[in-house]
């Protein structure tokens, strides 16, 4: 039998906060000689059971699955937030999950931990059931991301506003998205910056606006600057392209690579957001946005020089 050490929660973004929970579960896992172990919802329970009416999540399962293995996890139990889960007492989750499907003897835990039925699990609850089963209960408090502490909602917030630098001071790596290269309408090749049109994940969040990004293949998500510069410099706008569509609210992700590139329809790649450049905006004639475009070119490789320079 596998003793564990175990945190729960949903995890989406797996921000610095989340890191500060992850360290503690992966050292005293050493120290125990125990198997580090995630619980984490597939979904935010507010929005499980049902699409949203607009995209929620800062990571798709299958990132926050990389994410957690390369901050040290062992094993992730992906739980689903469904009518079972949602009326199960924290008591039976505790005993059922936590103590005979994962044999846990510490867990590590937020100071606003919930869990089971109405999130009736909190703190003073866990501590009760710890000292019953001789559990030990470590409570993390959480990282200051100035003017507050670091949080999903937080990011989320920054990430709907396109402010994407800090954003990414707040989650501790370069926020991405990935998807395969789909035909679009082909008016990129046509102002003369041919575009790959990227398609992610429906429920991932985009930030808005035109930014400075790196280009890399989409199972190479990178945790920290040095590795997201290691990809081909590009040009992406995430927006609604209203100088062609003012009435539409589709977004769109659309990258000029600064180098150019080969054939990239079907393949999947990944978008890093590094430095945001200016908001989408709509010009009065083709002409002033290919003007703009230019401009956007050069200030991309500006940040590029300035920020290989530091």
């Amino acid at each position: 039998m596998l003793k564990s050490v175990l945190t729960l929660g949903t995890f989406d973004g797996v921000h610095r906060g989340h890191q500060a929970l992850i360290r503690k579960v992966v050292g005293r896992a050493r120290a125990l000689s125990a198997q580090s172990v995630v619980l984490s919802f597939d979904m935010p329970p507010r929005h499980a059971g049902e699409p949203p009416a607009k995209p929620v999540l800062l990571t798709t399962l299958a990132e926050k699955l990389l994410a957690l293995k390369h901050f040290g996890i062992h094993h992730v139990q992906v739980l689903v937030f469904d009518r079972k889960t949602a009326s199960t007492p924290p008591e039976d989750f505790f005993r059922d999950t936590i103590l005979r499907k994962h044999h846990a003897v510490e867990m590590v835990v937020g100071p606003r931990v919930a869990f089971g039925k109405n999130r009736s699990g909190r703190l003073p609850l866990l501590r009760r059931l710890g000292r019953e089963h001789g559990v030990r209960i470590d409570v993390v408090s959480g990282v200051d991301g100035g003017r507050g502490s670091v949080s999903s909602r937080r990011i989320r917030s920054l990430i709907t506003r396109g402010n994407i630098e800090q954003a990414n001071a707040l989650l501790g790596y370069p926020y991405s998205i990935s998807g395969h290269v789909v035909h679009g309408d082909h008016r990129g090749r046509r102002l003369g910056f041919p575009t790959a049109n990227i398609q992610p994940d429906p429920g991932k969040m985009m930030p808005r606006g035109v930014f400075w990004v790196k280009v890399s293949p989409a199972e190479e998500m990178p945790f920290d600057v040095h590795e997201a510069l290691r990809g081909a410099d590009g040009l992406c706008n995430v927006g609604i392209r209203p100088t062609f569509t003012p009435r539409s609210h589709q977004l769109h992700c659309e990258v000029f690579l600064l180098k150019g590139g080969k054939h990239l329809y079907g393949e999947k790649l990944r978008v890093v957001f590094l430095r945001k450049i200016r908001a989408e905006r709509r010009f009065a004639s083709v002409a002033a946005l290919q003007r703009q475009i230019a401009q956007d070119v050069k200030t991309a490789n500006l940040y590029k020089k300035v920020h290989f320079s530091i």
